[in-house]
């Protein structure tokens, strides 16, 4: 039995309106074990097919439909942790170079 290797995948979905159409894209990272590419990108669709939705919203019919998937990636076996890139953004305030950081000072939130 071959070991099962980490895979990340970025699945998208659209949400579309009944009156309007597309309405958004949405995107979201996975990480999961499979044996191989092509059972981790069964994988991948399997996840993305069950997080679909559809929903009403006042007089409105949404659906949220599995897209594609973006990108499928294997990164080993002996993976212990990963890396999101989130990407950048402009900064909206001002600081000097002098200014010096405290990560240790403040507590992070959560997001669950």
């Amino acid at each position: 039995m071959r070991p099962r290797e980490w895979y990340r995948a970025e699945i998208r979905w659209a949400v579309m309106e009944d009156k309007q159409g597309l309405r958004s894209w949405e995107d979201a990272v996975y990480f999961f074990l499979s044996e191989d590419s092509d059972s981790a990108f069964q994988h991948a669709l399997q996840i993305g097919w069950r997080e679909r939705d559809a929903h009403e919203e006042g007089r409105r019919w949404v659906e949220k439909r599995l897209a594609r998937i973006v990108s499928l990636d294997c990164l080993g076996t002996d993976q212990t942790e990963f890396e999101v890139q989130l990407g950048r953004q402009r900064a909206k305030e001002r600081l000097p170079f002098e200014h010096e950081f405290n990560p240790e000072g403040a507590q992070p939130v959560s997001v669950f």
